[in-house]
């Protein structure tokens, strides 16, 4: 047995949609250990076909109805129609449910999110998938579309802020508001980081997160070094 077998296995699923039985591959998580983690939580693996996310999302095979844990476990009888007229009338069976590579894992991203808007899931969880797209992209060194997908987490992740969706899901609202920082700070953003940090930095529940503000009073302190040192440059020059 190989490293590999040892560490993914086959979880049993059954669609929220059509009722098939299957099964999927999935990570154990205390068997793979990320060597580097980013500021936006994107981890990296010396065996990149062990990295969880490449496993996040679930495709039924039959129906094409991709989802992950944080999907409504009922699917309503008119999200069902809509489902069964812009998925599965256009699904060509196609099986992601064996060990994935990263342009396998982007095309079941893909569709998740589709899948997504169709059933019209919480803000955040669009976000979710967004994010963990662009994180895929990243290890391509895709950049442009990495960057296409950071804006669009962005823009769901503070739709879910503004509306309250992330309440009833496991994401607080310190780490909601540190991520919307961190994003923006990527996409050179950087009067609008340094604001979402302040809030994390000064929230009322801040003991509950010590990690996550301390990660963000970290990006603030070194986003204001920077800005200090392009404002001498500026002041140089003139």
């Amino acid at each position: 047995m190989n490293r590999l077998e040892t560490i993914l296995y086959d979880k049993k699923f059954s669609c929220a949609h059509c009722g098939h039985n299957f099964t999927s591959k999935k990570t154990r998580l205390r068997r793979s250990h990320p060597y580097k983690r980013d500021p936006d939580f994107c981890e990296y693996y010396e065996e990149q076909s062990e990295n969880p996310i490449l496993y996040h999302v679930v495709v039924c095979p039959r129906c094409g109805y991709s989802f992950n844990d944080q999907f409504r476990k009922k699917v309503p009888q008119q999200i069902a129609q809509l489902i069964e007229e812009k998925i599965t009338a256009n699904w060509t069976q196609k099986d992601y449910t064996g060990i994935r590579t990263i342009p396998e894992a982007i095309v079941t991203y893909k569709l998740a999110i589709f899948t997504a808007n169709v059933c019209k899931e919480p803000h955040c969880v669009i976000a979710g998938l967004c994010l963990r797209l662009a994180w895929l992209y990243r290890y391509l060194k895709h950049t442009e579309n990495e960057r296409r997908f950071l804006k669009l987490a962005l823009s769901e992740y503070e739709a879910s802020y503004e509306r309250g969706d992330y309440v009833s899901t496991s994401l607080s609202e310190i780490r909601l508001t540190y991520l919307i920082g961190e994003l923006h700070r990527q996409l050179d953003n950087y009067a609008k980081a340094l604001y979402y940090f302040s809030k994390v930095v000064e929230h009322p529940l801040r003991a509950n997160e010590p990690q996550t503000v301390r990660m963000a009073r970290d990006q603030w302190q070194n986003m204001r070094e920077k800005m200090k040192q392009q404002e001498k440059k500026v002041n140089n020059k003139t």
